[in-house]
């Protein structure tokens, strides 16, 4: 009896950890296509063409009517060599700040956001970039088939630029439109998420 018991128990136990594995397996990274082009405002320039790489983890599959997140949503902003040239001569050489790419959703209805929290960064002489993670959102499935996301636009982020001369930090909003070419550029993630 006591033998019985203990077998029904360690196969129970082994039922829950083998589906606590499955959910920790079911986690899916969503990747951005690489070097998507936007048009960002600088300070004391005209607006600069940047690119953008952007990715998060989701679920790997939702029911049809559900509310799911999206989490750990974290990417980069690559200054050109162009602007940050201009930056430097303006005496710019670093940033901090909150704020991200939003992520779209097709077939799925938008609920919440939190920003992501972009660290400060001195740049070296010649390269410049703005890195943001944390950030997470959340969404209520449509109906059965796939939920597509993409990159949005436009954007902001609340920023602080440093200034060398002084080594000060001078707060900036940098507004950002996604750069319109033709053919028009690729902002899907990848894979779609399906809702069953």
């Amino acid at each position: 009896m006591n033998i019985r018991r203990f077998l029904t128990t360690a196969a129970a136990t082994v039922l829950v950890l083998a589906g606590t594995a499955g959910l920790a397996r079911a986690a899916t990274t969503f990747n951005s296509p690489p070097g998507v082009a936007y048009l960002c405002s600088f300070p004391g320039v005209a607006p600069q063409q940047v690119t953008a790489v952007e990715q998060f983890t989701g679920p790997a599959a939702v029911p049809t009517g559900s509310t799911f997140s999206i989490t750990d949503i974290s990417g980069t902003i690559y200054l050109g060599s162009a602007t940050r040239s201009l930056m430097r001569a303006l005496g710019y050489d670093g940033v901090r700040g909150s704020g991200m790419i939003p992520v779209t959703a097709t077939n799925a209805s938008p609920v919440s956001s939190t920003g992501a929290l972009i660290p400060e960064l001195l740049w070296p002489p010649l390269t410049g970039w703005i890195d943001f993670y944390g950030g997470a959102q959340s969404f209520v499935a449509g109906n059965p088939g796939v939920v597509g996301f993409r990159m949005g636009t436009p954007f902001s982020l609340g920023l602080q630029f440093h200034r060398a001369p002084n080594n000060t930090w001078v707060p900036w909003t940098m507004s950002c439109t996604l750069k319109v070419t033709s053919p028009a550029q690729n902002t899907a993630f990848t894979p779609d998420l399906p809702v069953t």
